[in-house]
């Protein structure tokens, strides 16, 4: 794998040759992550809607639930028994994926120190 300093080097004799063929390269401004329109803020309502979660109201024992331990609510997805039909016991695969993606909603992601500038907002 490359080194960055490599990569970098590369970059810059790649923008040579571009403008050296008449090619122009223009520096792109950083656009802030929030102000994408591609942008779902971690832990909202579009966020669980991105996972196929439906908040669940009160449990009539149609769906398989799960209440998280941390915020209290309950869910269950949107679709949870088509895509686990190949599964031996489909139930505990639906619950199962149930937990990661409640999880996946309600902790919001970290980026650690020793991440490389470009997984840094």
């Amino acid at each position: 794998m490359a080194s960055t300093k490599e990569l970098e080097t590369e970059l810059r004799q790649l923008k040579a040759m571009l403008t050296s063929l008449g090619i122009p390269v223009e520096a792109v401004a950083p656009v802030r992550a929030e102000d994408r329109a591609d942008f779902i803020a971690p832990g909202s309502e579009q966020h669980a809607a991105f996972l196929g979660l439906v908040p669940v109201e009160s449990d009539n024992g149609d769906h398989i639930t799960y209440t998280s331990p941390r915020t209290g609510n309950t869910y269950h997805l949107e679709d949870e028994i088509t895509q686990f039909m190949n599964f031996h016991n489909p139930e505990k695969a639906a619950q199962l994926t149930l937990q990661q993606k409640v999880n996946e909603l309600e902790i919001p992601p970290t980026v650690p120190e020793s991440a490389p500038s470009i997984w840094r907002p």
